[in-house]
């Protein structure tokens, strides 16, 4: 009977850097201050949704019950990223 030839499996696989680890740090670095650019956007997005659901609805409680989430969240959300607590246009941030 022949045998089936053997396959490598996930365990004998060797992954080689292509670059040494000070780059890659640096590069890992540079993608989370990206990531979190992106996570600071998307959350004044949903607080400005949040606010447009309270013009809407009438109150925080009425959007939490809305969309399933506690009020809290949505007090949360729209106090610390709603559109009254954006930085003036131009001003530096923390990230640049």
């Amino acid at each position: 009977m022949n045998a089936l030839p053997r396959t490598l499996g996930p365990s004998t696989l060797v992954c080689v850097p292509t670059s040494n680890w000070r780059e890659r740090v640096a590069a890992e670095t540079r993608r989370q201050q990206e990531l979190q650019a992106e996570i600071a956007a998307s959350a004044r997005r949903r607080a400005e949704a949040f606010e447009e659901g309270v013009q809407e609805l009438g109150t925080k409680s009425a959007v939490a019950r809305e969309v399933g989430i506690d009020v809290s969240a949505v007090r949360r959300s729209i106090r610390e990223y709603g559109s009254g607590t954006l930085p003036p246009a131009g001003s530096p941030t923390t990230t640049e």
